[in-house]
């Protein structure tokens, strides 16, 4: 069994399925999903429900997950739902209303961070950002889902997160997995790869910090 971690597939379902296979993921792995599995890519709802259905993956929330719960809790009024990417909606529209009541029920369910051992080594989980200890319930959301991580920021356990395409922090390209001390980016800008260059998709095998990108 091994553990890998994904974040940002931004709907770009060709590359997660090659992704798949690159890393010969097996009924016996797990993989964590660390938010955004939608928008701006084509096949956002297709991606979400594949995953859905899977035992083996644990998908976390992420802020453009987080606007897909709250659209599809004003779907039947447009007028108060802020959707952030036509396409998603596009997709959305051909669901049944049970479909896109069991989508809400799994959404409200995913977590904003998890803690998971892999290699003999804890990892904190989380879509954007650690919430400094003590925060506000709103403050804590906003950190997990919103905030960027600081180039010098520093956290007493791994922290693996994405969000922040690495561009932000290094100009390699292609991009890769960027690492700082105990907090690692595996966002390396799938859903920008028309526009960024150099924009993949990153997979880290947990049990011994392998890399993988197509």
């Amino acid at each position: 069994m091994s553990v890998y971690v994904m974040s940002d597939l931004h709907g770009d379902w060709a590359h997660f399925k090659l992704m798949l296979l690159k890393i010969r993921f097996s009924k016996s792995d797990q993989l964590y999903i660390i938010g955004d599995v939608v928008d701006r890519g084509p096949h956002s709802i297709k991606l979400l429900q594949f995953i859905r259905q899977q035992e083996n993956m644990t998908l976390l929330m992420g802020n453009h997950d987080l606007m897909l719960l709250q659209g599809l809790a004003h779907f039947d009024n447009p007028d108060s739902a802020d959707w952030f990417d036509p396409q998603t909606y596009a997709e959305v529209c051909q669901l049944s209303a049970e479909e896109r009541a069991a989508l809400a029920q799994y959404l409200s369910t995913l977590p904003l961070f998890l803690t998971v051992s892999a290699g003999g080594q804890d990892y904190f989980l989380v879509h954007a950002c650690p919430a400094p200890q003590g925060s506000s319930n709103a403050d804590a959301l906003e950190y997990f889902l919103w905030t960027r991580v600081s180039p010098d920021s520093t956290f007493d356990m791994p922290v693996i997160a994405g969000h922040t395409p690495t561009a932000y922090y290094q100009e390699k390209i292609p991009l890769r997995i960027w690492r700082n001390g105990n907090f690692t980016d595996i966002d390396c800008g799938t859903a920008f790869r028309s526009v960024v260059p150099g924009g993949c998709l990153a997979c880290l095998r947990l049990d011994d910090n392998k890399e993988f990108y197509v």
